[in-house]
């Protein structure tokens, strides 16, 4: 399977010295359960008697090979993979700013938050579920639809980090993407405060109060 992550088409006989062994037949019964259970599309291989076998980048088979338990250490690399989050995270490339881009890292760093969004379709759904998350955002004045939204994701991130060290499931660098996601934070809080300068600074702790 970690060979075959690459998305790309192999020979079967180059699966089997991918792993070690001389013969196809060593690993017939692997593969034919992976075709079984709809991982790869296997088709016979142009101008010769084998054939070749593909992971199958549909949505539902991807997330089928993602929670299988035996791929279970495999997670973090195929969360890696360029193709494979841009599956998942394909709906959110429209959001304003930075997000989308901090989306997809925050999907690569953590499993808790790449599985909670693989429940989502699209960003609105993501709306509806985690508006009451932006309450204090709202109660203290310093609320603004693109700067809400920033803070939706950062907090399903950071509650999916603290899972992800009690359980398993970080991935390289996530402490970066916490501070990389707290920097634009806190850039927005700024542009906000400057727009109106009875805005708290919710993130430092400090309040700029009017004279």
């Amino acid at each position: 399977m970690r060979i075959l992550l690459d998305g790309k088409s192999h020979r079967e006989i180059d699966l089997a010295t991918g792993v070690g062994f001389t013969r196809v037949a060593t690993i017939r019964k692997w593969i034919d359960s992976f075709e079984r259970a709809g991982f790869i599309v296997r088709k016979k291989e142009k101008g010769g008697t084998g054939h070749c076998c593909q992971l199958n980048r549909n949505r539902e088979a991807l997330l089928k090979v993602y929670h299988y338990p035996e791929f279970h250490d495999l997670r973090p690399g195929i969360r890696r993979v360029p193709w494979f989050c841009e599956i998942f995270t394909g709906p959110f490339k429209t959001l304003h700013g930075d997000l989308p881009e901090l989306i997809d890292e925050m999907v690569r760093a953590s499993h808790t938050f790449f599985d909670t969004l693989c429940h989502f379709e699209s960003p609105d759904e993501i709306r509806k579920i985690y508006r009451q998350t932006i309450l204090v955002n709202q109660l203290s004045g310093l609320s603004e639809p693109e700067f809400d939204e920033k803070c939706i994701y950062y907090q399903i991130f950071l509650h999916g980090v603290i899972r992800d060290i009690r359980y398993g499931g970080l991935g390289e660098g996530f402490a970066d993407v916490i501070g990389k996601a707290r920097a634009s934070l806190s850039h927005e809080a700024a542009k906000l405060r400057e727009s109106d300068s009875n805005y708290p600074v919710i993130l430092t702790g400090e309040t700029q109060n009017e004279e």
